[in-house]
């Protein structure tokens, strides 16, 4: 019944189009095409019906092609289904990502997809692209913590967790939590460069300059003391960064 009712606003909207006119005022702008066609697709597939409910999606796309929820959406669908090339849906994704503020709540599964397709079809970039998008994810898994509260690691959405999978049998060593803990250590630190990733100090007791890890290149220590101290904490992200420095000198 409500697919129906969607579809006789869609058909009365098409031959009166002033009606989603924001400048018209017509319930505020707000009964659009687009929207109501978004609903459908949720409804479709709510019922297992995948196959129409991105039909939907690419009606909405067609009337608005700036409509990222649904161009999200149908990504999702396109990746998790298989219902399109890796290529495809990698396009999809980076599209998604262009469009999407830095702070999207969607953005670690785009990343993650990203991650998926990258290593999926070797046209699409190298395992060091791969990598570096999986960093992104990483950044944007903490971003949203942050301001939606920190999830547990049944949480996180199954893209994610196939991400570091997939990427785990290409390195073998990548542990999505170390990684998170180890970002979030570094970002704090970067309110202030060139902090003791230990003790928060910016020169050492000699007044010199700090020292970088000389592994990764991206931390820095005041003294031999605190870097042998905060070894324990720092080695589970250490080889990682190592890896993206690495990548970016070549």
């Amino acid at each position: 019944v409500a697919m129906v009712r969607i579809d006789t606003l869609v058909t009365c909207i098409q031959k009166n189009q002033e009606i989603e006119d924001p400048s018209k005022h017509i319930l505020g702008g707000c009964l659009t095409r687009k929207a109501l066609l978004y609903q459908k697709s949720s409804l479709q597939m709510g019922l297992g019906d995948f196959k129409n409910g991105m039909r939907s999606l690419t009606i909405a796309l067609k009337i608005d092609e700036f409509y990222t929820q649904a161009r999200e959406s149908r990504a999702c669908i396109w990746g998790s289904k298989h219902l399109r090339s890796d290529k495809t849906v990698h396009s999809e994704w980076k599209r998604v990502i262009s469009e999407n503020h830095v702070d999207n709540r969607g953005n670690e599964v785009a990343y993650a997809f990203l991650v998926l397709t990258t290593l999926s079809d070797s046209s699409l970039g190298t395992v060091g692209d791969a990598r570096a998008w999986y960093d992104k994810m990483i950044a944007a898994i903490v971003r949203k913590d942050e301001i939606y509260g920190k999830r547990r690691q049944d949480e996180l959405p199954p893209a994610v967790l196939s991400a570091q999978s997939k990427l785990n049998d290409y390195d073998g060593d990548l542990n999505i939590w170390d990684s998170i803990a180890g970002i979030e250590r570094i970002t704090v630190r970067e309110k202030n460069r060139q902090a003791c990733l230990k003790c928060g100090v910016t020169e050492t007791v000699e007044g010199k300059r700090l020292k970088q890890c000389i592994k990764c290149k991206a931390v820095y220590y005041c003294s031999r003391e605190c870097q042998v101290a905060d070894w324990k904490e720092h080695k589970k992200l250490c080889k990682i960064l190592k890896k993206g420095h690495d990548e970016q000198k070549k």
